[in-house]
């Protein structure tokens, strides 16, 4: 069991080295030829393990722990799943981050909440509601900011454009 003290280091610690995301995938045989994933990682030198498994028990054993691809000192903790991240994270978030996090942070959080209710709340959605949702999603790690996305948003609009053809 993880104290109330330590959760709110932990919570310091996600301010600094934590990351929301959603990926954006192709995917031939989705709807729109796009599957949206939603997750949150924490990336942290091998030294720290011990800080990633605090956050494997925090949330009840969910999400997964691995050496950042190409380093061999770098290890991350992942959580997917709209149900984890529902359940688990969020709660965390609102109470041990959110309250003590810089105004962008809250509102990058905001926009994470908003489409992962929106990916909860139905799994298949009209062309121009998903348009719309995938607009949010580029909104939340707008370009220059962190990792550049494989694809422009551009891209990702004509991707759905010629599935949705058929």
């Amino acid at each position: 069991m993880i104290n109330n003290t330590y959760k709110f280091w932990l919570g310091g610690f996600v301010e600094g080295e934590g990351s929301l995301t959603i990926s954006v995938i192709k995917h031939d045989k989705a709807p729109h030829g796009i599957l949206l994933q939603p997750e949150f990682n924490i990336t942290q030198h091998k030294n720290g393990l011990n800080i990633l498994n605090s956050f494997k028990v925090l949330f009840n054993n969910k999400g997964q722990i691995h050496q950042k691809s190409g380093s061999l000192y770098v290890w991350v903790f992942t959580l997917r799943g709209i149900d984890n991240l529902i359940n688990y994270l969020i709660p965390f978030f609102n109470e041990f981050v959110v309250p003590y996090s810089c105004k962008y942070k809250k509102e990058e959080f905001n926009k994470f909440i908003f489409i992962l209710s929106k990916l909860k709340e139905k799994r298949k959605f009209e062309k121009n509601e998903f348009i719309n949702i995938i607009k949010k999603v580029y909104d939340l790690n707008p370009e220059g900011k962190g990792k550049r996305r494989k694809r422009s948003l551009s891209e990702i609009l004509l991707i759905i454009e010629k599935k949705n053809k058929y």
